[in-house]
C-alpha cells in the first residue's frame, strides 16, 4: 500500500483536497481508501474508510481529563500514537493500492510532535509514502509569506523524511497572472529574494534574504502543482507524480 499524506497549515484546504483526490481516484478505478487522522474533526466531506474518531475524539478527551480544546487536541494525538499499530492494521486490512491520509488541521501536532512522527512512521513501515504539502495560493501571493511557507515545507520534509510534492491550493480564487507570478517565484529563488528585499526593511529583510539564499543553495528539487479542489484542477498531475515516486528509485526514498 502506498500512503499519500496531506499536510499544511490550518486553512490550506487539506480535507477539501483529500476528498477531491479520493473522488478522482475512485472515478478512474484506482483502488483507494481515505483515512481521517483528525480526532477533532466535526464534519468531513467524505465518508472515511478508517476514522481515528472511533479510537478517540477531542470532545471525549476534554470531558475525561478536564482539558481545554488545545490541550485536548494534543492529548488526543498522543493517545492515537498508542493505537498506531491498531490503526495501521485496520488500514492494511482493506488491501487497497493507495491510502489518502487526511491529517489534523494543526500542522505542528502531526509534523513536529513525537506522537505525529510515530504515527507516520508506524503507518508507512514496510511501504511507500509521499507528502503533499499544501500552500494557499492567496497567502503565497505575498512574497514574504511565500518564503515562510517554503521554509516550513522544508522543515516538514526534514522532520518526516519522505518525498514531498508542493501543492498550491485554491487556484480558482486568483487570476491567471497571479498564479503564474507565484509559480515563477517558487521556481526562481534568487528572484524571490530580490522581490522580498524590496518588500521588507532592516532585520526582516536580511532574514528573508538569508532564507531565500538557503533555498537556492539547497536546491528545491520537489514538484509544484497548482490545484483547485472545486474544479478538480491538478489532481491528474499529482497522480502522475505519485506514480513516478511509487515506482521507486534513489530520488524517491521513504526513509522509514
Amino acid at each position: 500500500m502506498f500512503y499519500i499524506f496531506l499536510l499544511g497549515p490550518a486553512g490550506s484546504g487539506k480535507t477539501t483536497l483529500a476528498a477531491a483526490i479520493y473522488d478522482w481516484f475512485l472515478s478512474h478505478d484506482i483502488d483507494t481508501i481515505i483515512v481521517n487522522l483528525d480526532p477533532g474533526a466535526d464534519w468531513l466531506p467524505y465518508k472515511p474508510d478508517v476514522d481515528v474518531r472511533e479510537y478517540v475524539t477531542v470532545e471525549d478527551v476534554m470531558e475525561r481529563y478536564n482539558l481545554g480544546p488545545n490541550g485536548a487536541i494534543i492529548a488526543a494525538t498522543d493517545l492515537l500514537a498508542v493505537d498506531a499499530e491498531k490503526i495501521k492494521d485496520e488500514i492494511e486490512s482493506l488491501k487497497a493500492d493507495f491510502a489518502i491520509i487526511d491529517t489534523p488541521g494543526q500542522l505542528e501536532l502531526f509534523a513536529f510532535r513525537s506522537a505525529g512522527e510515530h504515527i507516520a512512521k508506524t503507518l508507512i513501515s514496510g511501504g511507500g509514502a509521499v507528502s503533499l504539502f499544501l500552500i494557499d495560493v492567496v497567502f503565497a501571493s505575498k512574497p514574504s509569506s511565500l518564503v515562510s511557507m517554503l521554509l516550513l515545507s522544508y522543515s516538514v520534509r526534514f522532520r518526516l523524511l519522505m518525498p514531498q510534492i508542493l501543492v498550491l491550493t485554491k487556484c480558482d480564487m486568483v487570476d491567471k497572472n497571479t498564479l503564474e507570478y507565484v509559480l515563477h517565484l517558487m521556481e526562481n529563488p534568487q528572484e524571490l529574494a530580490n522581490v522580498v528585499s524590496s518588500e521588507l526593511k532592516g532585520l526582516y529583510r536580511q532574514m528573508s534574504e538569508r532564507i531565500c539564499q538557503l533555498l537556492e543553495e539547497i536546491g528545491y528539487d520537489v514538484e509544484v502543482v497548482p490545484t483547485s479542489a472545486v474544479k478538480g484542477q491538478g489532481i491528474e498531475m499529482i497522480y502522475s507524480i505519485i506514480q513516478r515516486i511509487s515506482a521507486g528509485g534513489e530520488d524517491y526514498i521513504t526513509y522509514y
